[in-house]
């Protein structure tokens, strides 16, 4: 599995056109426009005849029940990602949220089957990946950038990406069938959750568009918590004008 495959799916499933507008690259942060827009063109056409579909069989013939135990075990595995990420942010008690719904999903929850530390407890998930670590660090995010079949993502997000997946207690099982297995599982999991919004966003004039201000929209809010300065929303405002 890797960080960000909900926001992968997303952008894979939007369906791109091949026109390449005359103010491509002026975006500030998406200078590679052009070449984005190629790959996510390909990542359109390969999400449209091979992953939605597939996507769509598994939503009409697995029940919702079986498709939820799916998604939490998953949002499980990524609870010592979210141990590590907080701890290195700073963030204490958002740590020991992490951990202890890491532990009692695990046992209680019968390996994290059933969100027993939320149902129960009321903890939440307090989701953190490498790549909103090196921002809270103050490392630059670096372009946007549309990457083959995995989607967008940003220079210090795609770094947090290959960090992250030596977080995930799945990449430590000596079993090359498990592994695989289960990473597309996960995908096909991801992908059905965002079936609404990218159903929505096939619609959208420029899909394209609406997929980078989306990501880096969400990457923004996630960096600061849901809760950006306010001169930092000016900025954006500013550079949106």
């Amino acid at each position: 599995m890797k960080r960000g495959a909900a926001a992968v799916l997303v952008a894979v499933g939007l369906c791109g056109c091949a026109h390449v507008p005359d103010n491509a690259g002026q975006h500030p942060e998406d200078p590679w426009e052009s070449m984005n827009r190629q790959t996510f063109l390909f990542n359109s056409a390969v999400d449209e005849y091979a992953i939605r579909p597939v996507a769509k069989g598994y939503q009409a013939v697995v029940p919702t029940f079986v498709q939820d135990r799916v998604g939490a075990f998953f949002t499980n595995m990524t609870e010592p990602r979210n141990i590590l990420n907080n701890a290195l942010q700073g963030k204490g008690h958002d740590t020991m949220v992490s951990l202890y719904r890491f532990l009692v999903n695990t046992t209680l929850g019968l390996g994290g089957l059933f969100d027993v530390a939320d149902h129960w407890a009321g903890q939440k998930v307090r989701a953190e990946d490498f790549g909103q670590t090196l921002r809270v660090w103050g490392v630059p995010t670096g372009p946007y950038v549309v990457l083959p079949i995995l989607g967008p993502s940003t220079i210090s997000d795609a770094t947090g990406t290959v960090v992250g997946w030596y977080t995930e207690p799945l990449a430590y099982v000596d079993d090359d069938l498990v592994q695989w297995g289960s990473t597309g599982l996960y995908l096909l999991d991801q992908r059905v959750r965002v079936m609404p919004a990218t159903d929505l966003l096939r619609d959208a004039v420029d899909p394209y568009v609406m997929a980078r201000e989306g990501f880096l929209a969400n990457r923004r809010n996630a960096a600061f918590d849901g809760n950006p300065p306010v001169e930092f929303v000016q900025d954006e405002f500013e550079d949106q004008k």
